[in-house]
């Protein structure tokens, strides 16, 4: 196995399952681990202390742990720091990254882990591609004017806006049409919002990617 480790799919408590089975371990609080958490992202301050907290010797266990439960939260600066921690990291250590989705990282980071895919939870599933359907499909029936007025619902904050590409790109790959323009669009409009760019901005120029009603 490798030091470095990318949990997708699933559900938050399925990830979690997972690296328990993995690594034979609890997330109980522990000298030898390390857990960053979103506030309400991940910054590259926080990702700065994981060099710190890897280069000591562990306690208690044979190794020390990092474990970023929300990976999707890190902003760009933030992925592009931690890459070569991922790289190559400090002997006794693992790193262990949960998202959702790869693709809410970087293909630098996904490309230095070990990936783990998980099935996704298909009554969630179900019940999200439903709304995301909706959505989508108010986006698309609306008028360039009217795209512009629903982006104001979105737009109050970069987690809103986020939180509403991260549905509609799940919905979008799943689709039984393709959109591959669209879905290169979602790409880029994460990542600038995670660079802070005006979510307004963003949302503005995404949603006129969207194909137009026929």
């Amino acid at each position: 196995m490798l030091h470095s480790i990318l949990i997708t799919g699933g559900t938050t408590n399925q990830r979690l399952e997972k690296l328990q089975q993995l690594l034979s371990i609890d997330l109980k609080p522990d000298p030898d681990l390390l857990t960053l958490k979103p506030d309400p992202s991940i910054t590259i301050k926080q990702v700065r202390t994981i060099d710190k907290f890897l280069s000591r010797k562990p306690i208690k266990q044979d190794y020390n742990l990092v474990v970023l439960i929300s990976a999707d939260k890190l902003t760009l600066q933030a992925q592009n720091a931690i890459l070569k921690t991922l790289e190559e990291p400090p002997v006794n250590s693992k790193i262990v990254l949960m998202s959702p989705s790869q693709h809410q990282l970087i293909p630098t980071i996904v490309s230095r882990c070990q990936l783990i895919n998980l099935k996704a939870d298909r009554k969630i599933s179900k019940a999200s591609n439903q709304k995301q359907q909706k959505i989508f499909d108010q986006i698309v029936k609306s008028s360039i004017a009217q795209r512009i007025s629903l982006v104001s619902d979105y737009a109050k904050s970069k987690e809103i806006a986020l939180d509403l590409l991260t549905h509609q790109l799940h919905f979008v790959k799943d689709s039984i049409l393709v959109y591959p323009d669209l879905t290169r669009s979602m790409l880029n409009s994460i990542n600038f919002l995670k660079a802070n760019v005006n979510p307004k901005l963003v949302l503005e120029v995404l949603f006129f990617s969207y194909p137009k009603k026929s």
